[in-house]
């Protein structure tokens, strides 16, 4: 499909002087599982893809078509079964802590308090319990959950789990922010405050953001590119650069043509053409 309708002629996207490093490049990756009941299942067919440094990229597409398996075989997760993927120039061989995962599931210790849960990492790191405790409370006052250190998970409300999550993760300080559909279980209006709470961060920090949604809209308000892919098995089936402003406000973006006209047309490259529905 015709990348066209996606972007204006009459403001084409800005040109950088010169291009930012890649710091995840994945090449030529591939995903075959075996199957209990015999046999095998392609979930990915070869994928390229480079990220820039400090770069926010969207993955969309159809349920089952290997965006989280793509994540995960960045993350060190899941072994890819063919290709390889290097993040900062070196490849990857498992879980690092230049790449910081965020999932739905909130994965919260429990018996840990808010301020527990954070101080973990930099604990891990062989802060001491001053300094871990320090940064945890620096984190905990970004993601506006300062009033609630001493409280646990199960006292907490989906959003709130997810900020302590995003302010877990920020406390290894990597380099590199996995994101696997971390707002797809809360509300709507959670979500968008927390979409909120995220593009500030990024705003502040620049880190790399590989960000897997369903959400159109999402994709659009966040991202500098969105990568389409295809139903099973996953393959690129367009990448879209996003030439909306920054810093980004949600709304003026509801009023702005080039931000409907980017939903529109991103939704249909989402859909089946005619001749594979039902398939």
């Amino acid at each position: 499909m015709a990348q066209a309708a996606l972007i204006d002629p009459s403001h084409p996207p800005e040109q950088s002087t010169a291009p930012r490093p890649a710091a995840v490049e994945i090449a030529g990756v591939t995903k075959t599982f075996q199957r209990r009941t015999g046999g095998t299942h392609l979930a990915l067919a070869p994928i390229d893809l480079a990220v820039a440094d400090g770069e926010f990229v969207s993955i969309l597409g159809p349920s089952g078509c290997g965006k989280s398996t793509l994540l995960y075989i960045v993350g060190g997760f899941v072994p890819p079964s063919t290709g390889a993927v290097t993040v900062g120039g070196r490849p990857v061989t498992g879980p690092g802590p230049d790449r910081g995962p965020v999932f739905q599931e909130f994965a919260l210790f429990p018996w840990k308090t808010v301020l527990g849960n954070v101080a973990y990492g930099p604990r891990q790191a062989g802060a001491s319990k001053a300094d871990a405790e320090t940064k945890a409370r620096g984190l905990l006052a970004r993601v506006g959950l300062s009033a609630y250190e001493t409280f646990y998970p199960k006292e907490l409300s989906g959003g709130m789990k997810q900020r302590v999550a995003i302010a877990r993760t920020l406390a290894y300080d990597p380099a590199i922010l996995l994101m696997d559909e971390p707002f797809g279980a809360l509300d709507a209006h959670t979500r968008l405050k927390l979409q909120n709470d995220l593009l500030a961060l990024w705003e502040r920090d620049r880190k790399t953001v590989l960000f897997v949604t369903h959400a159109v809209d999402e994709a659009v308000y966040l991202s500098d590119r969105i990568v389409v892919m295809s139903r099973q098995p996953g393959r690129i089936k367009e990448i879209v650069p996003v030439d909306l402003p920054r810093p980004r406000h949600r709304d003026e973006l509801l009023l702005d043509a080039r931000y409907q006209r980017y939903v529109i047309d991103i939704e249909r490259l989402i859909e089946d053409p005619p001749e594979e529905a039902g398939a």
